[in-house]
């Protein structure tokens, strides 16, 4: 579906009750909030118009036109039990800011996301590596069992909260592609959510299996250690095609709607292990480019992490998707593997909020 730009009053359309769904105490007022930021066309900050420190993150989402139902991302998380581990909105409003819309608000993370929070803690501020227990608390808490296939996951879907501790815990969000697992539809083609965080298959058989969710959590496990996606440069692919095709795009990159998208779902697939030593990095890096190096997480601020944190991801980013771990042997391997660690490396401090929790605990 085409998406529409929000209107501000729907005049000349037919009109539908405004109808809102809250979640605990919080009662939703336009007039008492006030635009802060715009984050995206359809997602932009709010603050409270009496008390300048209170925050809500306001989502436009689509209604299809000839359907009164709620948009796909509220009936997704309808769907799913209340969990400490999954963003969900504080309130929603069907038909506002007019019929073709509706609003669902959101409380707001002030660590961003995990690109935000990996750029601005790490990146800029001291040009650290993100600690290995960070990588690890995150491994545990995204990896996603029921029934539920997310289809995007990627950095700047997952958000990070404090909880009154060092060591931060991790929320996956945005779930307008999120689609009910069955075992006859999880091999039909389907083409959504962002190509370069998705596994080597996505182009032939989809993204509709627990295997690609399992990709895709290796992949932002990748990021977490060296700041790029799991994938050879992209641009640098999409001109090599270009060139050996007499400069055409193939007729299939008109499917993809953007020719980059194209080249981002089919660019290979390749990660350089995050265990290496410093001479073992350097051998792997002979005869590369400095902008091969930093497209294959190799830049100076790579950093060797543990042979343990490296094997698990490793198993999730598998070329072949029968070769990856299932979400249970994650719960139950990587789960003791990563506690482990984790206890070596910050004590009980480490271990705060593991545990996920559903409905009235979450």
């Amino acid at each position: 579906m085409v998406k529409r730009k929000a209107t501000g009053a729907g005049a000349g359309r037919r009109t539908k009750r405004t109808k809102t769904t809250t979640a605990g105490a919080f009662l939703w007022k336009a007039n008492d909030w006030k635009v802060k930021r715009a984050i995206t066309q359809e997602v932009s900050l709010l603050v409270s118009g009496t008390n300048s420190k209170q925050f809500l993150v306001k989502k436009v989402l689509d209604i299809d036109e000839d359907d009164d139902a709620q948009p796909p991302e509220i009936r997704a998380l309808a769907r799913l039990p209340d969990c400490n581990r999954i963003v969900k909105p504080i309130a929603y409003s069907h038909a506002d800011p007019d019929p073709e819309h509706g609003t669902a608000l959101f409380e707001h993370y002030l660590l961003g996301d995990l690109q935000q929070w990996r750029q601005k803690l790490f990146v800029h501020k001291n040009r650290k590596p993100v600690p290995e227990s960070f990588i690890w608390r995150c491994f545990l808490q995204i990896n996603l069992r029921g029934c539920m296939t997310h289809r995007d996951i990627k950095p700047k879907n997952i958000l990070v909260a404090e909880n009154g501790t060092t060591y931060p815990s991790f929320k996956l969000h945005d779930f307008d592609c999120a689609m009910t697992w069955e075992k006859s539809t999880a091999r039909q083609p389907a083409r959504c959510g962002t190509f370069q965080w998705q596994p080597p298959e996505g182009p032939r058989i989809g993204i509709n299996t627990k295997a690609a969710e399992l990709w895709a959590l290796g992949a932002f496990i990748y990021f977490l250690a060296t700041g790029q996606p799991p994938i050879e440069d992209s641009d640098a692919y999409a001109a090599a095609r270009l060139r050996d095709n007499n400069n055409q795009h193939p007729d299939s990159a008109r499917e993809y709607g953007r020719y980059h998208r194209y080249y981002d779902a089919h660019v290979p697939r390749r990660f350089t292990p995050i265990n290496l030593s410093s001479d073992e990095l350097h051998q792997q890096g002979l005869g590369l480019s400095t902008e091969e190096k930093r497209a294959r997480g190799m830049g100076p601020e790579y950093h060797q992490y543990s042979d343990e944190l490296n094997d698990w991801m490793a198993q999730c980013l598998s070329q072949t998707p029968s070769r990856r771990p299932t979400a249970e042997r994650l719960v139950y391997g990587m789960s003791l593997a990563a506690r482990g660690m984790l206890k070596k490396m910050g004590g009980k401090a480490a271990l705060v909020d593991l545990e996920a929790k559903f409905g009235a605990d979450a």
